[in-house]
């Protein structure tokens, strides 16, 4: 039976006179030795995914942890990088190089498309922006209503002891209907001029000067102020008078916005639709704004 292989633990050296190892012994001279320092930062015992080639490069910068553990430039140790310089690759070719030249030109050629790609998405949000802002004013336009839901205050104090008689709604004037005969002109008054239109495509490059007319005259009065519609009363030319702003008042009446008044008054079988002049000026003019076209007045 052949003998158990022996273990040599090998010469120990042994201190009996104190505590800690002996002097240092011709074998390990060279043999070299991590500084300890309480700044130093703790590394790996050993590294064996470091790559030694990264010396060429100067400026690399190295972790001061791996410092402790750099045994390259220690003589005492075989320069293994010798030995890595004969070995060579059975595949010798050469890398490819990049089809758009330079790697720094290759880079800006991978990143124009990503900011074409930004600047035309920015373009369809400004354009869904412009979309939904037209939208919004083609519905509040086709629908007046939708913003015309805020209630007026009314154009005259309600007072608690007044009856009411009769309630229009404005729906119903849409369905009304009366047959008139052919009218005829009492009186021909002022003059209607037309409208330029070129004021309307006044811009910085095509300057229009503003004209001063001195004879132009503006009366905005009521019925029973109209010296015209005076005059025609007492002449017995018509039973009912109303002015043209009170008229298209109750022409608009189904349209109207703003709380507007009316002052029937009848004065023997004349019956005169009078009102305070800001009042029906004001609901004809809000009126008639929504039902003309380009051009009126």
């Amino acid at each position: 039976m052949p003998s158990a292989a022996t273990f040599d633990l090998g010469a120990v050296p042994f201190n009996p006179d104190g505590w800690g190892p002996l002097e240092s012994t011709a074998d390990n001279t060279n043999v070299p030795f991590a500084p300890f320092s309480r700044s130093d930062k703790l590394g790996r015992i050993a590294d064996w995914t470091r790559n030694f080639n990264n010396n060429n490069n100067p400026n690399r910068s190295k972790n001061p942890a791996d410092t402790a553990f750099d045994f390259t430039s220690d003589p005492s140790f075989p320069n293994f990088a010798e030995d890595d310089s004969s070995f060579r690759l059975v595949d010798g070719k050469p890398p490819p190089r990049p089809k758009f030249g330079p790697k720094w030109r290759f880079q800006r050629q991978l990143q124009l498309p990503q900011r074409r790609d930004e600047e035309v998405e920015a373009k369809k949000r400004e354009a869904e922006k412009e979309r939904a802002r037209r939208d919004r004013h083609y519905q509040s336009r086709s629908n007046p209503s939708n913003h015309r839901r805020e209630l007026f205050k009314s154009s005259v104090d309600i007072q608690p002891e007044w009856n009411m008689h009769d309630q229009i709604p404005f729906s119903t004037f849409s369905k009304l209907s009366f047959t008139v005969s052919e009218p005829e002109d009492l009186l021909l008054c002022g003059a209607l001029e037309s409208y330029d239109r070129s004021y309307d495509r006044i811009a910085p490059k095509n300057e229009r000067r503003l004209e001063r007319f001195k004879n132009r005259n503006f009366f905005k009065v009521t019925t029973t102020d109209d010296p015209v519609i005076r005059r025609l009363a007492n002449e017995d030319k018509a039973t009912v008078f109303a002015t043209d702003a009170i008229l298209s008042t109750l022409m608009c009446a189904s349209r109207s916005v703003y709380s507007w008044d009316i002052v029937v008054q009848r004065v023997g079988n004349k019956l005169f639709f009078d009102g305070a002049e800001e009042v029906s000026t004001a609901a004809a003019t809000n009126d008639v704004e929504d039902t003309k076209t380009d051009g009126q007045a």
